[in-house]
């Protein structure tokens, strides 16, 4: 119960004992205080509603505007289009921003409930660091070694772009046309920043240029196998219920989204890259941003939701290190190892009966013994979880095309309508980062009973509104 709630309780409380005290009109007073109070009781409901509406009408505008975002809640309205990612489009999102804040702060907090009052001040929060952080919004590089609109397109229309009819296919053939634009407006961006000193460090450009190249290897850029993106088209295609001659059209028209669209969109990307490559440094650090420090301390509290100067953090940080390593010479010590903790460290990290070979088959039976693990945690969560989720959760190994740049293992989350399971990603191109002692940890962290039971429960919950379901911090997100 709220403090304004007991509040309410106390004060009607009070007034039925002193009416009680009274004459015959006691009665007739007792009616009215418990009237007043069902009519409080009712406006607070009928405002929250009212507040929650507004919510989610906001929420719903911005997923209007954003075709991606659409298609990763499973929404297929603009399945043909890709974001805008010009500056008068970042202009228009600040204006919307700055309207959005005003339609939140201008809701009379006290009318709300409990559970409405801090969806308020979480909304009201987001677009007011959305507003503050808008004069930070070239201190990032939109391509660098783990992830950028550069690998975004292929894993996009691989992992998210499903085809179950022509029209859908047709929808994929537009996007491949789309990523002509799409790198475009990449490649303004970066021109933006490199204008303002922001350029990536030099070991980022070769991850990021082959990675790009990667995209127009095979066919139809050459006379080997398919490429990335035209194998998964024409795999996809092919499970379509319609006639050969509708098929064949559709691959014909995707070979020219590709040639034509496609390979021209990277090459000028490729070409830009390789130039910038030359003026970039061996500096990796975000204080060489102009600004850099204020830039910094700010995403600091952005990140960690606190007011913990850096020096704090990493003063918090040294101690947890210290903390764990004490539980590692514990383990050191009950399996018999001598030496000190680096010994041991270096036995970890080089003793070959922790790793798979790095052939087909050492990288499948990875995938098994994760699906396995998994399968066994999912079958324990009755005895630890009331609440589980209803999407389903599939384990796979990081694509060929972005596997050498790639974290080793991330989540993505499923479709709220069911028709894209959560999946888990581990990243097998190097076995030899990918040591069987940290399987467990890795696919209980990413998958059951990590993100996957979080986010995908999260955006299952129900009575609180879509920006809370579809919403994160990082703080709480990895914690």
């Amino acid at each position: 119960m709220s403090f304004k709630k007991s509040l309410l309780v106390v004060a009607v409380a009070a007034a039925l004992l002193s009416a009680c005290s009274e004459d015959k009109a006691a009665p007739q007073n007792n009616q009215h205080i418990a009237a007043t109070a069902d009519e409080t009781a009712v406006s607070v409901k009928t405002a929250s509603e009212q507040a929650n509406a507004l919510f989610d009408n906001i929420f719903n505008q911005e997923v209007d505007r954003d075709p991606s975002w659409q298609t990763y809640l499973g929404i297929k309205k603009d399945y043909d289009k890709w974001n805008d990612l010009s500056q008068e489009n970042e202009e228009k999102e600040l204006a919307f921003a700055k309207n959005n804040l005003a339609l939140i702060q201008a809701i009379d907090v006290n009318t709300l409930d409990e559970q409405t009052q801090i969806s308020h001040s979480l909304y009201m929060q987001t677009f007011e660091n959305r507003i503050e952080d808008y004069k930070w919004r070239f201190h990032n590089y939109p391509v660098n070694q783990m992830f950028g609109t550069h690998s975004q397109i292929p894993a996009f229309l691989i992992n998210q772009h499903s085809i179950s009819d022509i029209k859908e296919a047709q929808d994929y053939i537009a996007r491949v046309h789309g990523a002509k634009k799409l790198l475009e407006q990449l490649v303004e961006q970066l021109k933006l920043r490199e204008m303002k000193g922001i350029i990536a460090p030099k070991f980022v450009f070769p991850h990021v240029i082959r990675d790009s190249k990667n995209i127009l290897v095979g066919a139809p850029f050459d006379n080997s196998s398919n490429s990335t993106i035209f194998g998964d088209f024409t795999h996809k295609v092919d499970k379509l219920n319609i006639t050969d001659e509708e098929k064949s059209v559709l691959i014909i028209d995707i070979k020219t989204a590709l040639i034509d669209s496609l390979k021209p969109g990277y090459e000028q990307l490729i070409t830009y890259l390789t130039t910038l490559e030359t003026k970039a440094d061996t500096r990796d650090g975000a204080w060489k941003f102009p600004d850099g420090e204020a830039f910094y301390n700010n995403a600091l509290k952005r990140t960690t939701t606190t007011n913990l100067t850096a020096d704090q953090i990493h003063t918090l940080g040294l101690s947890e290190v210290s903390r764990i390593h004490n539980e590692m010479l514990v383990i050191q010590k009950a399996v018999g190892f001598e030496g000190n903790l680096n010994d041991f460290f270096d036995f970890m990290r080089n003793d070959k009966q922790f790793y798979y070979p790095a052939s087909d088959e050492g990288k499948q039976r990875y995938l098994d013994e994760a699906v396995a693990l998994i399968d066994d945690m999912e079958g324990r969560l009755d005895s630890l979880f009331l609440t589980k989720p209803k999407a389903t959760l599939k384990v796979k190994a990081v694509e060929g095309f972005r596997e050498k740049s790639a974290g080793k293992a991330f989540y993505e989350s499923p479709a709220p309508d069911g028709s894209r399971p959560g999946i888990y990603y581990a990243n097998l191109y190097d076995m030899a980062a990918m040591p069987s002692y940290q399987m467990a940890a890795l696919a209980y962290h990413e998958g059951i009973p990590g993100h996957h039971m979080q986010l995908a429960i999260q955006q299952e919950l129900t009575g609180i509104p879509k920006f809370r379901k579809f919403g994160g911090y990082t703080a709480h997100t990895e914690v």
